[in-house]
C-alpha cells in the first residue's frame, strides 16, 4: 500500500555504485539545469509522487533492468547521494518528515525489518533512539525512520556527526574510540554526564545486538544552545549476524575493536559511571535485548524472518552480561 503524503527528496542511492549508475546511464540524454540541480541535491520543490513508484524505479536500477522512464523519473526527483542503501525522505501521514529505507534485491534476510527491530529494542532499553516502523509498499517492507533534525514547525536543527565533532578524517585508516567521543561531550555537551551515560548504554546495546557498523558517522549531535550540543537520537543500528564481531569505533585504545562486556566494563571509570550504576544500565539493556523474538513478532516479523538474526542476539557476550546483573 503506498504511503499518503509527499516525497520531499527522491532516492538517496547507495554508495556502492547505484548513484553512479544513474548518472552514467542518464548521461546519454542531456539533462536540463534543473535536473542537474536535483542530482547535486539542491533544495527544490518536488511534485507529489507515490512511494511505490520510487521503490520500483530504484530496484530496477539496482537490478540493471531500468528503463529510460525509470532514469528520467529518478533524475528529475531531487536525487541526493549518500547512505548504504536506496532511501528517500517522505512526509508521513501526520505531516512529519521520515526517511524511507528500501530493501535491496541483494538482501538475504529482512534487513529493513531488522533495523526497525533494533531501534524498537533500543527504545525499550532506555536509549533515545529514532522512532521507526515498517510500512508495506508494493508488497515489500520499507523502514520508516522519523527524522530528528526537524522541530515541530519544520525548522531544521543543526546536526553534526561524531566524525565532524572530532575533526576526524573518516577516509583515513586511523582508528577512533568512544573515549574520544566522551572527551568531546565533556567539552561541548549541554548536559555532559547524562549524554556520557547514554553513550555507554548505547555501547552495551551495540555489543548485545552485534551492531558492527558503529563508525563515527553513525553517531551524531544536535545543536542545543550557543556552543553546546546534545547527543542525537540513535540511528542506523542494525543487527548483523553474518559479520565478524568487532567494533568500528573502539571502546578505548586499550580495548581495541573487541566487542565484549569486559571491554565495556573496563571504561566505566573514564565514563564516570559507578559499578552499581553500570550494572543497572546493563541489566536494562540485556532485558530489552532478551525480548528480541517477541518484539520482532509484535512488529509483524515471521519466525522465518527472525531465524537469520539468531547469531546477532544469541552469543557468549549475552551470557557475560547476565553474570554481572
Amino acid at each position: 500500500m503506498p504511503i499518503a503524503g509527499a516525497i520531499i527528496a527522491a532516492v538517496r542511492l547507495a554508495r556502492d555504485g547505484l548513484a553512479r549508475k544513474i548518472l552514467q546511464r542518464a548521461s546519454a540524454k542531456p539533462a536540463s539545469d534543473s535536473s542537474i540541480e536535483n542530482i547535486q541535491g539542491r533544495r527544490i520543490a518536488p511534485p507529489l509522487i507515490e512511494l511505490g513508484h520510487l521503490l520500483s524505479a530504484s530496484r530496477a536500477v539496482e537490478a540493471k533492468k531500468e528503463t529510460a522512464a525509470d532514469l528520467a523519473y529518478l533524475r528529475g526527483r531531487g536525487t541526493s547521494l549518500g547512505g548504504m542503501r536506496p532511501k528517500c525522505t517522505v512526509t508521513d501521514d501526520d505531516g512529519a518528515l521520515s526517511i524511507g529505507k528500501f530493501p535491496s534485491i541483494a538482501d538475504e534476510r529482512a534487513v529493513t525489518k531488522g533495523e526497525v527491530l533494533a531501534l524498537t529494542l533500543a527504545r525499550k532499553a532506555g536509549i533515545n533512539a529514532a522512532a521507526a516502523r515498517i510500512v508495506q509498499s508494493e508488497d515489500l517492507p520499507v523502514a520508516l525512520i522519523r527524522r530528528f533534525d526537524r522541530r515541530g514547525n519544520g525548522h531544521r536543527v543543526m546536526y553534526v556527526s561524531a566524525a565532524a565533532m572530532l575533526a576526524a578524517e573518516v577516509t583515513e585508516p586511523e582508528e577512533h574510540t568512544y573515549t574520544e567521543i566522551v572527551d568531546a561531550i565533556r567539552v561541548h555537551g549541554a548536559d555532559a554526564q547524562i549524554d556520557i551515560e547514554e553513550l555507554w548504554r548505547r555501547i552495551a546495546f551495540t555489543i548485545l545486538i552485534t551492531n558492527v557498523d558503529d563508525h563515527l558517522r553513525n553517531h551524531g549531535f544536535l545543536h542545543e544552545d550557543r556552543e553546546f550540543w546534545r547527543l542525537s537520537p540513535a540511528f542506523d543500528i542494525n543487527p548483523s549476524p553474518e559479520r565478524v564481531r568487532q567494533l568500528k569505533t573502539w571502546i578505548s585504545e586499550d580495548a581495541g575493536p573487541d566487542m565484549t562486556i569486559d571491554a565495556l566494563m573496563s571504561v566505566i571509570p573514564y565514563f564516570r559511571i559507578t559499578n552499581e550504576r553500570a550494572r543497572e544500565i546493563l541489566s536494562e539493556v540485556a532485558h530489552s535485548v532478551e525480548s528480541w523474538r517477541t518484539t520482532g513478532q509484535s512488529l509483524g516479523m515471521s519466525d522465518e524472518e527472525l531465524e537469520p538474526f539468531v547469531d546477532a542476539f544469541e552469543h557468549p557476550e549475552r551470557s557475560a552480561a547476565k553474570k554481572l546483573i
